[in-house]
């Protein structure tokens, strides 16, 4: 059942002793939008925590950790954020599946698993869909709530510079800093600062690029052996997918993580004029946004992988 933003937060001020979820390998946008609805929750003297997700990474860890639910927490009310289907639970949330009464999202290919979906596509971040129900649905906001959902909106546009940005989301990010001097923390630790091994792995992702379709297609991965032989973490690899898009002249770059031995991520950021990233991940059994979705999959050395998504690509762009 579909449910506008009111809606929705009609149903969480008609609830309380809630737990929000968020995807695995988790970006900024879910755990933003968490610890926002969280913060927002309590405001209203509600019970609110997040389900303790163990893929965060450093990145993210003082933004999120602060809402984990103690562990003889007991819910009454699952919700989950920024999440299109259940097969972007962690392992550690699959005893949720079948359980989400609430699933706020901005993706396209939002699979409609949860009782009640508040679905904004247009909305460049899960963020501002939050901001919406935080600030005219439930009446809350302070600079705890925008310093989370700053986060939340910030990350997934990119520092404002990808090209799902909208007016909107400036004028969103806007009012949200008028509510604290945040802005200037996050966007010097999530957007211009890296570590020795991740400036490795960009050179590596760099070296292994590949170029198709007259230089508009780029492919590069990053293995399980350069990341042991780089000594990094997934901190060190987060959003290395918008490299190989910003060359002059690609406008498709698909950047492939060996999570596993043959098991593979694919990350595919396009200029939607050129290709469509979510029809071309579908058919991949992925998906996401029409300029930036994801794929898994599994059995298929590097160059099996780079041959079936070069497969997909092509079918698409015809």
């Amino acid at each position: 059942m579909t449910v506008t933003e009111n809606e929705a937060a009609r149903w969480l001020s008609e609830r309380d002793n809630f737990l929000i979820l968020t995807h695995v390998r988790p970006d900024g946008d879910t755990l933003g939008c968490a610890a926002g609805l969280c913060a927002a929750l309590k405001k209203l003297g509600k019970t609110a925590w997040a389900a303790a997700n163990p893929g965060v990474t450093s990145t993210y860890l003082g933004d999120i950790v602060p809402y984990f639910a103690p562990e003889d927490y007991i819910p009454q009310h699952i919700v989950a954020v920024d999440i299109a289907t259940e097969g972007l639970f962690p392992k550690a949330f699959e005893s949720y599946k079948g359980k989400v009464e609430l699933c706020v999202d901005h993706h396209p290919s939002n699979t409609h698993y949860a009782k009640h979906l508040c679905l904004d596509a247009s909305a460049a971040a899960c963020g501002e869909v939050i901001y919406r129900i935080c600030r005219d649905g439930l009446g809350v906001m302070d600079e705890e709530i925008a310093k989370a959902l700053y986060l939340a909106i910030s990350t997934d546009c990119g520092c404002f510079v990808y090209g799902n940005t909208t007016p909107t989301s400036h004028r969103i990010a806007a009012d949200l800093m008028e509510y604290g001097d945040f802005a200037r923390e996050i966007n010097k630790r999530c957007f211009q600062t890296r570590s020795r091994k991740r400036m490795e792995l960009e050179s590596r992702l760099l070296q292994s690029a590949r170029y198709y379709e007259d230089g508009k297609v780029a492919i590069g991965g990053i293995s399980i052996q350069d990341m042991k032989e780089v000594q990094a973490g997934e901190s060190d690899a987060e959003d290395l997918s918008s490299l190989l898009r910003q060359i002059e002249g690609v406008r498709a770059a698909a950047t492939l993580r060996e999570l596993a031995p043959n098991s593979w991520k694919l990350s595919l950021r396009t200029d939607p004029k050129y290709l469509n990233a979510t029809e071309t991940c579908a058919l991949l059994g992925g998906g996401g946004h029409a300029a930036a979705s994801g794929a898994s999959q599994q059995g298929l050395d590097y160059e099996e992988m780079v041959e079936r998504v070069l497969e997909a690509i092509r079918k698409n762009l015809q």
